[in-house]
């Protein structure tokens, strides 16, 4: 039987050989198996799989060979490499929104390359374009084949990115982080899409990942990569059970589980509050003349002095918005909420600078909120500056570089720029910017939610350490439960801006009340595939009893 992939002897590398990528790279997929390749940010595990539809970077020098049932990718000519990108392997890509044009309808993006393969009837075009949409779980596919992407969510863009790869039921789908930086719920369906494209129509699928809860949940077997080599290859089950390589028993290690988070005291103290809400509401007009958007509806909490509070739930829950609106970014439409004892519905001007600068933010994407022409040491001195903090050059520098030790980053770095780190140093870079003004509260949006495991661990590591020193009191905003029982004194539960429960974080994760936190919590996939497997059951079996996902 021809294999769907073997890759044998690759090698690619950049600059003459000067950088080497990949090196001696071989792995077989066999005929209905999914296979994942994982790996650490650089480990060259992306480069290895595009190699499949020979999608090089410019200036790659490659060696080796690639056989895609049954062809040699690399001598094929480009008239025959259109014939098998979508025929014999499609790509489903990271990002859904890059992926997509953002001016076409999703219906004729889908058509597009049914059209580039043959298919000239516009009308059979639709046609095959609703059935895909349908084959992928998209509610009323009739109507939203003429939707645009905007008007999707994540995880439905994600099934169109899908449904794209199936339109000509290619033998092998290469899947390059599918679910990075998704809900879990959302997550979790995609997941069991891919596994239904495996059983159903008997695509052999490649997953690129760094999220091992996802190997365990889907995987046949796993190969690993470290530094452009393959260092372990084996099935799921043995990997997990005993992985021989240090390399993958480190990447193990740094998963955190939910359940094994350290248990922390609750604060005792609630008389020096830093962040009240009282039945808050934040709502916003809807276009053109529409009733308004209750994006939080009577909500509320409160933050002590010193205690960090995790706000969980999907994407669209209210978590950002809520975060958002401590720092007067997002309006405060009703209810109450106080910073520092000063209700933010009636403060603006000088008052509102100076509970800002209070108050410090970290972002989830410190690629997108730094400015790339700005050094890392402009990036820190920032809200020194703006909030005119110290009186002279030589005491903005001194802090900087206290900074960049605080965050245990050199101090050569400070003449850096951010496209020039790795995704874990910018994060510390946007923890030292958030603490140059020695912040009483601090809001940390998913923050580590595009981060390798090993990083996030190490970020984790360092959010902890310095919110132990500093005592400074923290509203931690993640999707990944088992990260905010990790950094969280207590938790809130928050869906579609309702505040659902709210507790110790043992509590809530040990002892949930409402089924939803229940279903949050049963959908998190975890490092092991004889838990996942039961786990994927109690999922399957809630969703089937009505609990709303």
């Amino acid at each position: 039987m021809t294999m769907p992939l073997v890759i044998e002897n690759l090698n690619i590398s950049f600059g003459q050989g000067a950088i080497e990528a990949v090196r001696d790279v071989s792995l077989e997929l066999r005929p209905g198996e999914i296979l994942a390749l994982v790996g650490e940010s650089g480990s060259g595990k992306s480069l290895t799989a595009r190699s499949a539809l020979k999608m090089f970077p410019e200036g790659a020098i490659v060696d080796g060979r690639i056989n895609l049932t049954g062809e040699n990718v690399l001598a094929a000519s480009p008239k025959n490499l259109e014939r098998i990108r979508g025929k014999a392997a499609a790509m489903v890509f990271q990002e859904p929104s890059t992926a997509l044009n953002p001016v076409f309808t999703i219906g004729w993006q889908i058509g597009e390359g049914l059209r580039a393969h043959g298919m000239g009837d516009m009308r059979k075009r639709r046609a095959r374009a609703i059935e895909l949409l349908r084959e992928v779980g998209i509610p009323d596919p009739e109507t939203r084949v003429d939707y645009y992407p905007h008007q999707l969510s994540g995880g439905q863009k994600q099934r169109v990115v899908i449904a794209m790869a199936l339109a000509l039921r290619p033998a092998v789908i290469i899947a390059d982080e599918p679910t990075t930086a998704l809900d879990v719920t959302v997550q979790a369906g995609i997941l069991n899409l891919l596994r239904r494209c495996r059983d159903e129509i008997g695509t052999s699928i490649l997953i690129i990942t760094h999220n091992l809860g996802v190997v365990a949940e889907l995987a046949d077997r796993v190969a690993v990569m470290y530094q452009g080599r393959i260092v372990e290859e084996a099935s799921s089950a043995a990997l997990f059970a005993s992985p021989q390589a240090e390399y993958t028993r480190r990447l193990l290690a740094a998963v955190p589980r939910l359940g094994e988070g350290t248990p922390k005291e609750d604060a005792t103290n609630r008389e020096g509050l830093v962040l009240e809400t009282n039945q808050l509401e934040i709502t916003y007009p809807g276009r053109f003349g529409r009733t308004l958007v209750h994006a939080i509806r009577g909500v509320s909490f409160d933050i002590a002095a010193g205690e960090v509070l995790g706000l969980v739930g999907e994407s669209g829950s209210g978590k950002s918005t809520i975060g958002r609106a401590v720092v007067g970014l997002s309006p405060v439409t009703g209810g109450a909420m106080r910073l520092f004892g000063t209700d933010l519905r009636h403060v603006k001007g000088e008052r509102l600078r100076e509970l800002r600068r209070r108050v410090g933010f970290i972002f989830q994407d410190p690629a997108s909120s730094f400015n790339r022409f700005m050094t890392v040491f402009d990036c820190i001195a920032e809200p020194l500056r703006v909030h005119r903090a110290l009186s002279s050059a030589s005491a903005v520098k001194s802090r900087v570089l206290e900074l960049l030790d605080q965050v245990q980053l050199p101090r050569d770095m400070s003449g850096r720029y951010p496209g020039e780190l790795s995704g874990g140093q910018r994060q510390r870079v946007g923890l030292a910017r958030a603490l140059a003004l020695n912040p009483e509260f601090i809001v940390a949006d998913e923050p580590t939610s595009a981060l390798d495991v090993s990083i996030q661990a190490k970020v984790l590591d360092l959010f902890k350490s310095l919110q132990k020193e500093l005592g400074f009191a923290a509203l931690f905003i993640s999707h990944d439960l088992a990260v905010v029982e990790e950094i969280s004194h207590r938790v809130g539960v928050l869906r579609h801006g309702e505040l659902l429960e709210l507790g110790s974080a043992r509590e809530v994760m040990s002892t949930p009340h409402h089924d939803y936190t229940r279903l949050l919590i049963n959908s998190v996939p975890v490092p092991d595939p004889a838990i996942q497997a039961s786990k994927r059951a109690d999922v399957q079996s809630m969703l089937s009893l009505g609990v709303p996902s």
